[in-house]
């Protein structure tokens, strides 16, 4: 008997494959029309991204490496956001499951105005603080880096109200099953970034432009535009369930709603700051270990964040997917589908991080002709090949449970493995031991590490489903016979 004969009657005997129908019916209806629209328009948001770290790189080290420390911030920020962003996500796909679109319109509106008054108040004291700010993240930076820094996040605090109304905006059409829309509008708004960055950074005709001030001014006016964009989509009502116009932004407020989106949006929002504050610190670690690893480690997390794009598409596709299940009572469906984005996230995203991983130096090329640069970028994303496997249960499976409104044990994963490896270990290895850049990622995968073994232990028991009983079988019970 051959290989490949044993192999297929190992398969055979799996029982994915006596489920193979059902899995391919749940493949191409329900995970593909909500994940490859989420996938396009990460990519789009991440390869804007990356465009706009070229018209940055060009500019020289010192401004790449005030961009990545002034953005390290920024995503603490944006970590909250889209936090209750979730939450107005899991509340709108529920209520709709339930078929109440006043309860998914209320939510979402009082999202809207809630965080947009939030991020106000948020940039307005960053604003102030910025310097104090700077000069804890960026540690040992030069004055330079710092002075870019500062300038970079002054800037990019602006658009904080309008990344409120995006982020909650698309994830409320995300919600009601409309990810086509959020789509073209974050598409458009990330071309739109890069061609107004471009002409206010480099000039356009005899206009010299604005040097490196250009490039925080064009995302902050991109941001506006996109925002804009929400709000009309929302007054007109592309999705009928969710038409809501500009006079209703200023009824008043329904408590009961915003607890139920704060139940789920709180925890998460904790989880979120928490995490990225840990990874904030961590970054300051970086920081004193000079210019090159500084912009190093910012290109390697770029082009992770690349490779890991189908994971995060199928950690958000998974949100919806579970909240519609529970919110018509389909209690075993969700658990299965669940199981089922795990494992096609698993494999698929160790695939491509082992076939992309030979070919980190030509990604790294693309960001940087530096060659201290590139050779940091080489062994960070070999790393990330080598721990990819325990990926999706670290992020993937989290996102279900929030679906289920299982927020707060991720909470406190997170807390745990964050603070408990990733700066500890982190700290430990890099600084203490001496492994540089290498050991700071090492405690990230530590992290990883803790936080796979505890959520796949509460997928397996299906503890995150605590808030949906089953109902108990009926019992038979055996009558006496009654002789005649």
């Amino acid at each position: 008997m051959n290989i490949s004969s044993a192999l297929r009657q190992v398969v055979h005997g799996t029982r994915w494959h006596a489920k193979r129908k059902s899995y391919k019916v749940l493949f191409w209806r329900e995970i593909t029309p909500l994940a490859v629209p989420i996938f396009m328009e990460n990519a789009c948001v991440l390869l804007m991204g990356v465009l706009s770290t070229f018209l940055v790189s060009w500019l020289g080290k010192d401004a790449m490496a005030g961009v990545g420390l002034a953005d390290s911030f920024n995503m603490v920020i944006m970590a909250s956001f889209a936090a209750i962003d979730l939450g107005t996500t899991v509340v709108v796909a529920f209520s709709l499951g339930k078929r109440d679109r006043r309860r998914a319109r209320v939510a979402t509106r009082q999202s809207l105005v809630i965080m947009t008054l939030f991020a106000v108040l948020l940039a307005t004291l960053i604003h102030h603080f910025g310097e104090q700010i700077i000069d804890f993240v960026a540690g040992d930076a030069t004055t330079e880096v710092k002075a870019l820094a500062l300038t970079y996040l002054e800037l990019t605090v602006l658009s904080y109200p309008a990344v409120a109304i995006t982020l909650i905006g698309s994830g409320a059409l995300r919600g009601a099953g409309n990810t086509k829309i959020p789509l073209l509008i974050n598409g458009s708004l990330n071309i739109l970034n890069i061609i107004i960055s471009g002409i206010l950074i480099y000039g356009l005709f005899s206009w010299p432009g604005l040097g490196f001030v250009g490039a925080g001014l064009g995302l902050t006016i991109s941001r506006y535009i996109g925002a804009v964009a929400i709000l009309w989509v929302l007054a007109i009502g592309f999705n009928p369930a969710l038409r809501i116009s500009l006079k209703s932004y200023f009824k008043p407020l329904n408590f009961s709603i915003i607890w139920e989106v704060m139940g789920i949006g709180i925890p998460a929002s904790v989880e979120s700051v928490l995490f990225t504050s840990g990874r904030l610190l961590t970054q300051m670690f970086v920081a004193g270990m000079g210019t090159s690893v500084i912009a190093g480690n910012f290109i390697a997390f770029s082009i992770a964040a690349l490779i890991n794009l189908p994971g995060s598409a199928l950690g958000s596709a998974s949100t919806i997917i579970t909240g519609r299940r529970l919110g018509v009572g389909q209690i075993a469906q969700a658990e299965i589908q669940l199981r089922h984005v795990f494992w096609l996230s698993t494999l698929g995203l160790t695939a491509i991080a082992w076939l992309t991983a030979p070919f980190a130096g030509v990604m790294a090329s693309f960001y940087t002709q530096d060659p201290q640069v590139k050779h940091v970028v080489v062994i960070l994303i070999w790393l990330n090949a080598l721990f990819m496997p325990i990926w999706s249960a670290s992020w993937v499976l989290p996102a279900g449970f929030k679906g289920a409104r299982d927020a707060r044990y991720a909470m406190w994963v997170s807390m745990l493995s964050m603070w408990g490896c990733r700066v500890v270990v982190g700290y430990v290895l890099g600084i203490m031991l001496g492994w540089g850049v290498v050991g700071v990622w090492m405690g990230m995968f530590a992290d990883w590490a803790v936080r796979a073994v505890l959520f796949y232990w509460r997928m397996v028991t299906g503890r995150w489903l605590w808030k949906y009983p089953r109902p108990e079988p009926q019992k038979c019970e055996k009558k006496p016979v009654v002789s005649e």
